[in-house]
Protein backbone atom coordinates (compact mmCIF):
# COMPACT_ATOMS: atom_id res chain seq x y z
CA UNK A 1 0.00 0.00 0.00
CA UNK A 2 1.22 3.47 -0.85
CA UNK A 3 -0.11 6.08 1.59
CA UNK A 4 1.64 9.23 0.54
CA UNK A 5 0.65 12.79 1.24
CA UNK A 6 2.34 14.16 -1.88
CA UNK A 7 3.20 13.22 -5.42
CA UNK A 8 5.55 10.35 -6.14
CA UNK A 9 7.33 10.23 -9.49
CA UNK A 10 6.74 6.59 -10.28
CA UNK A 11 5.27 3.50 -8.71
CA UNK A 12 6.51 0.37 -10.45
CA UNK A 13 5.18 -3.12 -11.00
CA UNK A 14 6.62 -4.31 -7.69
CA UNK A 15 3.24 -4.80 -6.03
CA UNK A 16 0.11 -6.65 -7.06
CA UNK A 17 -2.13 -4.13 -5.30
CA UNK A 18 -1.50 -0.41 -4.80
CA UNK A 19 -3.67 2.03 -2.84
CA UNK A 20 -3.21 5.79 -2.86
CA UNK A 21 -5.01 7.95 -0.30
CA UNK A 22 -4.89 11.74 -0.47
CA UNK A 23 -1.84 11.74 -2.69
CA UNK A 24 -0.76 11.25 -6.23
CA UNK A 25 1.63 9.59 -8.60
CA UNK A 26 2.77 10.23 -12.15
CA UNK A 27 2.95 6.67 -13.48
CA UNK A 28 1.52 3.60 -11.81
CA UNK A 29 1.51 0.04 -13.08
CA UNK A 30 0.12 -2.82 -10.96
CA UNK A 31 -2.49 -5.59 -10.97
CA UNK A 32 -5.04 -3.68 -8.85
CA UNK A 33 -5.02 0.08 -8.26
CA UNK A 34 -7.22 1.98 -5.80
CA UNK A 35 -7.11 5.77 -5.56
CA UNK A 36 -9.12 7.60 -2.91
CA UNK A 37 -9.07 11.40 -2.91
CA UNK A 38 -5.94 11.42 -5.00
CA UNK A 39 -4.75 11.37 -8.54
CA UNK A 40 -2.45 9.90 -11.12
CA UNK A 41 -1.18 11.02 -14.48
CA UNK A 42 -1.00 7.51 -15.95
CA UNK A 43 -2.36 4.21 -14.60
CA UNK A 44 -2.00 0.75 -16.14
CA UNK A 45 -3.72 -2.11 -14.30
CA UNK A 46 -6.16 -4.98 -14.57
CA UNK A 47 -8.57 -3.33 -12.13
CA UNK A 48 -8.68 0.39 -11.36
CA UNK A 49 -10.94 1.95 -8.72
CA UNK A 50 -10.97 5.72 -8.20
CA UNK A 51 -13.17 7.47 -5.64
CA UNK A 52 -13.14 11.27 -5.48
CA UNK A 53 -10.00 11.48 -7.54
CA UNK A 54 -8.68 11.91 -11.02
CA UNK A 55 -6.58 10.17 -13.64
CA UNK A 56 -5.25 11.65 -16.84
CA UNK A 57 -4.74 8.35 -18.74
CA UNK A 58 -6.09 5.00 -17.55
CA UNK A 59 -5.53 1.67 -19.32
CA UNK A 60 -7.35 -1.13 -17.57
CA UNK A 61 -9.31 -4.32 -17.90
CA UNK A 62 -12.00 -2.76 -15.73
CA UNK A 63 -12.24 0.77 -14.37
CA UNK A 64 -14.66 2.22 -11.84
CA UNK A 65 -14.50 5.98 -11.31
CA UNK A 66 -16.89 7.41 -8.71
CA UNK A 67 -17.24 11.17 -8.21
CA UNK A 68 -14.06 11.91 -10.13
CA UNK A 69 -12.61 12.92 -13.46
CA UNK A 70 -10.58 11.15 -16.10
CA UNK A 71 -8.94 12.38 -19.27
CA UNK A 72 -8.74 9.20 -21.36
CA UNK A 73 -10.00 5.71 -20.48
CA UNK A 74 -8.99 2.66 -22.51
CA UNK A 75 -10.70 -0.33 -20.89
CA UNK A 76 -12.68 -3.47 -21.53
CA UNK A 77 -15.26 -2.32 -18.96
CA UNK A 78 -15.63 1.24 -17.68
CA UNK A 79 -18.11 2.37 -15.03
CA UNK A 80 -18.37 6.10 -14.33
CA UNK A 81 -21.04 7.00 -11.79
CA UNK A 82 -21.18 10.71 -10.86
CA UNK A 83 -18.07 11.42 -12.92
CA UNK A 84 -16.71 13.29 -15.92
CA UNK A 85 -14.56 11.94 -18.74
CA UNK A 86 -13.02 13.47 -21.85
CA UNK A 87 -12.59 10.24 -23.84
CA UNK A 88 -13.88 6.76 -23.02
CA UNK A 89 -13.02 3.82 -25.28
CA UNK A 90 -14.40 0.57 -23.91
CA UNK A 91 -16.09 -2.66 -24.90
CA UNK A 92 -18.77 -1.85 -22.31
CA UNK A 93 -19.26 1.62 -20.79
CA UNK A 94 -21.61 2.56 -17.95
CA UNK A 95 -22.33 6.20 -17.19
CA UNK A 96 -24.73 7.18 -14.42
CA UNK A 97 -25.30 10.89 -13.76
CA UNK A 98 -22.07 11.62 -15.59
CA UNK A 99 -20.68 13.66 -18.46
CA UNK A 100 -18.54 12.46 -21.34
CA UNK A 101 -17.03 14.37 -24.25
CA UNK A 102 -16.39 11.35 -26.51
CA UNK A 103 -17.63 7.85 -25.70
CA UNK A 104 -16.89 4.94 -28.03
CA UNK A 105 -18.16 1.60 -26.78
CA UNK A 106 -19.57 -1.66 -28.04
CA UNK A 107 -22.39 -1.34 -25.52
CA UNK A 108 -23.19 1.85 -23.61
CA UNK A 109 -25.40 1.80 -20.51
CA UNK A 110 -26.23 5.45 -19.84
CA UNK A 111 -28.59 6.91 -17.23
CA UNK A 112 -29.24 10.61 -16.64
CA UNK A 113 -26.01 11.64 -18.37
CA UNK A 114 -24.76 13.97 -21.09
CA UNK A 115 -22.42 12.86 -23.89
CA UNK A 116 -21.13 15.15 -26.63
CA UNK A 117 -20.17 12.46 -29.19
CA UNK A 118 -21.38 8.89 -28.81
CA UNK A 119 -20.29 6.03 -31.06
CA UNK A 120 -21.80 2.72 -30.01
CA UNK A 121 -23.29 -0.41 -31.45
CA UNK A 122 -25.91 -0.66 -28.69
CA UNK A 123 -27.26 2.05 -26.37
CA UNK A 124 -29.25 1.15 -23.26
CA UNK A 125 -30.53 3.75 -20.86
CA UNK A 126 -32.84 6.62 -20.07
CA UNK A 127 -32.39 10.31 -19.47
CA UNK A 128 -29.58 10.36 -22.03
CA UNK A 129 -28.63 13.54 -23.83
CA UNK A 130 -26.32 13.01 -26.80
CA UNK A 131 -25.21 16.16 -28.57
CA UNK A 132 -23.68 14.41 -31.61
CA UNK A 133 -24.59 10.91 -32.70
CA UNK A 134 -22.79 9.30 -35.67
CA UNK A 135 -25.04 10.99 -38.29
CA UNK A 136 -24.84 14.43 -36.69
CA UNK A 137 -21.06 14.14 -36.28
CA UNK A 138 -20.71 13.18 -39.96
CA UNK A 139 -22.92 16.08 -41.06
CA UNK A 140 -21.00 18.51 -38.87
CA UNK A 141 -17.67 17.27 -40.26
CA UNK A 142 -18.90 17.53 -43.85
CA UNK A 143 -20.21 21.05 -43.26
CA UNK A 144 -16.97 22.12 -41.60
CA UNK A 145 -14.93 20.67 -44.49
CA UNK A 146 -17.10 22.54 -46.98
CA UNK A 147 -16.69 25.87 -45.15
CA UNK A 148 -12.93 25.42 -44.77
CA UNK A 149 -12.65 24.48 -48.46
CA UNK A 150 -14.54 27.60 -49.50
CA UNK A 151 -12.37 29.76 -47.23
CA UNK A 152 -9.26 28.24 -48.79
CA UNK A 153 -10.54 28.97 -52.30
CA UNK A 154 -11.46 32.55 -51.34
CA UNK A 155 -8.03 33.11 -49.79
CA UNK A 156 -6.29 31.88 -52.95
CA UNK A 157 -7.81 34.62 -55.10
Amino acid sequence: MSDNGGWAKRETQAEDSVTIRRGGVRHLSAQDVTIRQGGAVRVEANDVTVKQGGVLLARAGSLELTAGTVGVVLAAEAALPLSAASVVVAREARLDQSAGAVVAAGTAHVHDSVIAVLVTRELKGEGVRVLFGPRAAFAFGAGLALVLGLLRLARGR
